[in-house]
This record gives C-alpha cells, structure tokens and sequence, in this order.
C-alpha cells in the first residue's frame, strides 16, 4: 500500500480558537473575484447571512476588518478586501502552497 501526507491549514488565535481556514479563504477568493458578499456567497452555495457572519466573527478575533463593505442603493453595494484581507489571504495562500509542495515532494521520492 503506498501512502501520502495529507495536510489541513487554519490559523488560530492565542486560545487556540480557529480565527482563517479553507472555508474563510475561499469566501475572501470570491468576494475579491466578484466584487460582492451576496455573489461570493451564492457562488460557494452558503448562505448570505452565514457568509457575512463567518467575517464578522473573524474581524472580531483579529480585531481587524478584512472586507469593506457598501450597502445597495441606486448603485448597488459592494465589497472589497482591505489591504490586511489581501495579507491574510496572501499568508494562507503561501502556506498552502508550500504544504502542497512537501506532499508533491514526499508523493515523487522513489519506492
């Protein structure tokens, strides 16, 4: 039987409370592609409120705001990522991508 490593990344807070991980990351890739909560929201299949709340409670434990967000109107509403929200998910992303290396390099070594 041949095995590899398989990796989970999150960050968490000094508790050791889960502050960023996949699902968060994934919300702020499509924020940031789509330009709105409500879009990334329907795009990833979870609702607009679990979205938004998952933001907040981040925000909350960094004690940081990752996503600015406008408010509908005549024109429209809107989110963007703040230039901490681009750090984070650059952080995340690097990590990841270092994590899937090491099991690329494990998975190629010679039987």
């Amino acid at each position: 039987m041949r095995i590899r490593p398989r990796f989970k990344l999150w960050f968490v807070g000094e508790d050791g409370e889960l502050v960023f991980g996949l699902g968060t990351m994934r919300l702020l890739v499509e924020i940031d592609r789509l330009g709105s909560v409500s879009a990334a929201a329907r795009e990833l299949e979870i609702s607009y409120r679990y979205a938004l709340e998952r933001i907040k409670v981040v925000e909350k434990r960094l004690g940081r705001t990752l996503v600015e967000r406008t408010r509908g109107g005549k024109e429209g509403g809107g989110a963007k990522l703040t230039a901490f929200g681009y750090e984070l998910l650059g952080d995340y992303q690097g990590m990841e991508g270092s994590l899937n290396q090491l099991t690329k390099w494990y998975v190629d070594l010679p039987d």
